[in-house]
């Protein structure tokens, strides 16, 4: 019998004897707590916790409605993946004793609002939490016999709710409360058994991936497009046709509510009309597929934020006339240092920066990366403790400024800045209109100060913000490495921008000079690219329109650094349900006695957080694969092949070496080989190495194959030698230029 079924018929017998009554493709988590202080008593009012207690008796600590408290629940390493949607789920609880176990009893269950539940404490106790809008109520039955097992109602909202946070991991913890119903007192009360152990509260949680997830914009995104277009992966069960459901609002309760429907059948929707600036948004989608009794499935209230009108300018140098101590240069002014999260700035000297002595007057100049539409300064004065007395604030102030560093034009008559309190909480208090001007360079020259005493001159901060005319946002990040080779470049557009200037190259002079190839193009994206392995690249984006004035606003120098080598495998993709399971896709010895090898664990604890692929022992990404041999008992050789869905070509970018990465385990024996179309080459390194606990990367001339590379159709790892044994693990395997 084939692995593919024999795991397949042990998927539903672990379903049915779970108690499970879900449709072929859920996915069920079952797990119980780990120690004995992970369920709590809190007694209620009075907040005592008891963390040793052989019961849980909800909601009374004795009969006669005496003792009054609050029940908490921490289930760790709870695998349910972000994204999922939860169509059932419920608590398990083992009857203790059974005082009060047939009078009246309601129950409120609700889940601590937090993505990853911390343990209790007496500080962090039960009731002093944060919960979730969602409750559930549960009245439970008569409990009459110890041992016996009840389910609670179904706390799928309360479930779905916590998995919906933003920060939300497969893998975290969470936390169950359940306290009295004030709106149906309970009479009698129910004793369960606690834990740890078999017979202590269980969590059963049935999901699927069946509504919408993973949405676009992320979910709390800020500085979004006003011209908004949302996107979202579709639930595996969604209809092709008006499958989608979307509510968008800038009212959080009536997305929540399902006010305003809007039918999609496709994955997307483009806001019809241009979004205010600075407004949190509010969106869901509802999967539909009426064929399914499921549906519809319920989506989480995204939300996003629209980009404010101005931004601050960010990227600027600070010089000055001079510096009268070291530590209070003019780079102080631009730093954000001393302002704390309120914008108020300290009255520390080494905050802020203070002139030599200058009897004609000090000037403090700031240059930005490229130049800027400017819309405002704002300005925070010297603010010493000793302001009141000595002044050395800025007070008459020429403000000039420049697009390249020689022609300056003065900013209207000379401003007076406003004297600062020399206090620590100062909020800026001087804000100069900039009027749009286009400027690289600002220069601000005090004519005088507050204190007329001495001629020291100082400044603690400035900000300036900028109307983003400018293509931003970069894709990729500027300064990014890896970057595939057929990348399409992407940048927010300038707000006034009607087409756009692209200029590329390798030579970061040329871009900057504005002599390398350029393109203009309508579209914000450029490519796909075809990059040479590991070479940097720089670009720059100036944004056009023969309407405006200036009609090009330049853009920032942005670079990048193309991936290293190809990717043969990462093994980043398996999971652990058909048809995506490791063996899958590489073919091991399972059904082959002459073969001793087999991938993937065979019983993985999935409670725990295991899988098929190894996850703890990784050299990139999340996942590699495990590869145990046995050439014994039979067996003559060990090895696990893959067959590409499509010929490879291993010439591509000039590409010279096949690199693949493996860690070894102590006691492991025999002959690493590779095959390329059947060709072998075995490990030319040290033979102790397929012993050593770290990762080892071994490189093969790929010319040692002697095989036709453009048309690679297997590749084969594996292990020779009679009685060898052991375990292997492979992970990153791909195509590198150099051959070492």
């Amino acid at each position: 019998m084939c692995r593919k079924l024999i795991y397949l018929i042990s998927f539903i017998l672990v379903l049915a004897l779970a108690g499970t009554n879900v449709a072929f493709g859920g996915t069920v988590w079952e797990g119980r707590i780990s120690s004995d202080n992970d369920d709590v008593e809190e007694s209620v009012p009075g907040g005592g916790i008891d963390f040793g207690s052989s019961d849980l008796e909800l909601p009374y600590e004795g009969t006669g409605q005496s003792n009054n408290q609050a029940i908490g629940i921490r289930f760790l390493n709870v695998v349910v993946p972000k994204g999922a949607s939860v169509s059932d789920a419920y608590l398990e609880f083992t009857v203790d004793e059974l005082k009060g176990g047939t009078d009246h009893v309601s129950l409120i269950i609700e889940g601590e609002l937090s993505p990853n539940a911390g343990a209790f404490t007496a500080v962090a106790s039960v009731t002093s939490r944060p919960t979730t809008t969602e409750k559930v109520v549960w009245v439970p039955s008569s409990w009459t016999n110890i041992g016996d097992v009840y389910q609670t109602s179904n706390i799928a909202p309360v479930i779905n709710e916590i998995i919906g946070q933003r920060d939300w991991t497969q893998g975290n913890a969470m936390v169950i409360i359940i306290r009295d119903d004030p709106d149906n007192p309970s009479i009698g009360l129910r004793c369960a058994e606690a834990g740890p152990g078999d017979d202590s509260a269980m969590l059963h949680i049935e999901w699927s991936f069946n509504n919408a997830r993973e949405p676009n914009p992320g979910d709390g995104e800020i500085d979004v497009s006003r011209d908004l277009v949302l996107s979202w992966t579709p639930g595996a069960s969604t209809t092709p046709v008006n499958g989608h459901t979307l509510y968008f609002s800038e009212n959080y309760d009536d997305v929540k509510d399902g006010v305003g429907s809007i039918t999609q059948s496709t994955n997307s929707y483009a806001v019809p009309n241009r979004l205010d600036f600075n407004t949190t948004y509010y969106w869901r989608v509802d999967e539909v597929n009426d064929a399914d009794p499921e549906s519809p499935w319920i989506g989480s209230v995204w939300s996003c934020t629209t980009e404010p009108f101005v931004h601050p300018v960010k990227n600027i140098i600070a010089t000055a006339s001079s510096t009268g101590l070291p530590d209070m240069g003019p780079e102080n002014t631009i730093d954000g240092s001393g302002l704390d999260g309120s914008d108020l700035h300290s009255a520390e000297s080494a905050d802020m920066w203070i002139s030599d002595s200058e009897p004609l007057g000090a000037w403090i100049e700031y240059e930005f990366d490229t130049v800027r539409k400017l819309y405002e300064m704002r300005a925070w004065n010297s603010n010493e403790l000793i302001e009141f007395l000595v002044g050395f604030g800025l007070k008459d102030v020429t403000i000039e400024y420049s697009t390249d560093g020689t022609d300056y034009t003065t900013l209207g008559a000379a401003q007076e800045f406003a004297q600062a309190p020399g206090a620590p909480g100062y909020a800026c208090n001087t804000i100069v209109d900039f009027g749009s001007v286009a400027a690289k360079y600002v220069k601000l020259t005090a004519n005088s100060n507050w204190g007329g005493i001495v001629d020291l001159y100082g400044l603690s901060e400035v900000r300036f913000l900028h109307i983003p005319v400018n293509a931003r946002r970069p894709y990729p990040d500027s300064g990014a490495t890896g970057v595939p080779r057929d990348v399409v470049l992407g940048w927010r557009a300038g707000r006034e921008a009607d087409t756009h200037n692209v200029y590329f190259s390798d030579d970061e002079q040329a871009v900057i000079d504005g002599t390398a190839p350029v393109e203009t193009v309508a579209e914000t994206s450029y490519g796909p690219l075809s990059l040479d392995l590991g070479r940097t690249y720089y670009w720059r984006v100036d944004e056009a329109n023969e309407a405006e004035t200036p009609a090009t606003w330049q853009g920032s120098l942005w670079s990048f650094t193309a991936t290293d080598h190809l990717v043969v495998e990462d093994f980043e993709s398996y999971g652990d349900y058909p048809p995506d399971e490791i063996w899958s896709t590489w073919i091991d010895g399972y059904d082959n006695p002459i073969n001793g090898s087999t991938v993937g664990y065979p019983d993985p604890v999935w409670a725990a957080g295991e899988h098929f692929v190894e996850t703890k022992i990784v050299h990139g990404g999340k996942q590699a694969m495990p590869l145990f041999y046995s050439n014994t008992a039979g067996a003559t050789y060990s090895e696990a092949e893959r067959t590409f869905a499509a010929p490879q070509d291993w010439t591509e970018a000039g590409v010279q070496t096949l690199g693949l990465y493996f860690h070894g385990t102590v006691g492991n024996t025999g002959q690493l080989y590779v095959k390329v179309n059947g060709s072998k080459v075995v490990y030319d390194g040290d033979a102790a190495d397929i012993e050593q606990e770290q990762w080892n990367r071994w490189d093969i001339d790929l010319a040692s194959f002697g095989v036709n590379l453009q048309n690679v159709t297997t590749l084969t790892i594996g292990i020779d030698d009679n009685d060898a044994t052991g375990t292997l693990y492979i992970d990153d395997i791909g195509l590198y230029v150099p051959v070492p």
